[in-house]
């Protein structure tokens, strides 16, 4: 019985030992894939395409909250003026040259999305005869239109289904500048590099936008100076 006795602590004392070395092993193991999932996903968000030739100015917002807090990075890519819509906004959108060959650069970027979105725009040009309410309605039009054309374009450079956001900031507000207003009309695409499930991309954005705006002067102007870009939500293109 002494012998029995005496070696039940020491059974009980392997198994201990063994089950807090197995779990021991399973948090270590645990810990590492947290660690390389970790890594993985902050890689993912920091390895980004460098800027491409056809853009002048390229900002990245990272870890934006909607209303809700769940957040979204964005990529805002402004195009050089080679991209402007060089007609004027009373002339008709098929007037504009053919269809632009994105650089391999370009492509990349572009494929690096989850999201991709189109802002048209128009310039605070009307038809001469057109009344206010008239010509604001035909420019804004005019500026979906643009969207839709972008992502046109957007869509055959395409190498996976990405999915695709028309966003319609209509008319710019009126300067008082006589001349050439083509830099109202500058071609932009947004960038959704990641986001939380269910995040209002629209929230998101627009907070991206506003917190950002000091950096990047074209943030406020699409939020102040256009006619669709100043309400509390955005239009979107169907």
């Amino acid at each position: 019985m002494t012998t029995k006795e005496s070696g039940a602590p020491r059974w009980r004392s392997w198994l201990t030992a063994t089950a807090w070395s197995m779990s021991g092993i399973g948090l270590i193991a645990f810990s590492g894939c947290l660690a390389y999932a970790t890594f993985g996903e902050a890689s993912r968000l920091t390895r980004v395409p460098p800027t491409p030739p056809e853009v002048t100015h390229d900002v990245i917002v990272r870890d934006v909250g909607d209303l809700q807090g769940r957040r979204a990075s964005f990529r805002i890519l402004l195009f050089t003026d080679k991209f402007r819509w060089r007609i004027n906004s009373y002339r008709s959108l098929e007037n504009q040259p053919a269809q632009p060959h994105f650089t391999p650069e370009m492509k990349a970027v572009l494929n690096s999305a989850e999201e991709i979105i189109c802002v048209g725009a128009s310039s605070e040009e009307v038809a001469v005869a057109a009344s206010t309410t008239a010509g604001r309605t035909a420019e804004e039009r005019r500026a979906a239109r643009r969207a839709d054309q972008i992502a046109v374009w957007v869509r055959e450079a395409l190498q996976r289904p990405i999915p695709l956001r028309k966003l319609n900031v209509g008319l710019h507000g009126p300067t008082g500048q006589v001349g050439n207003t083509s830099d109202q009309r500058r071609v932009v695409i947004i960038l959704v590099l990641d986001h939380d499930a269910d995040a209002n991309i629209d929230e998101a954005l627009r907070a991206a936008m506003l917190g950002e705006k000091q950096r990047a002067p074209i943030f406020e102007t699409l939020l102040t100076r256009y006619s669709l870009g100043t309400g509390p939500a955005f239009t979107w293109v169907p």
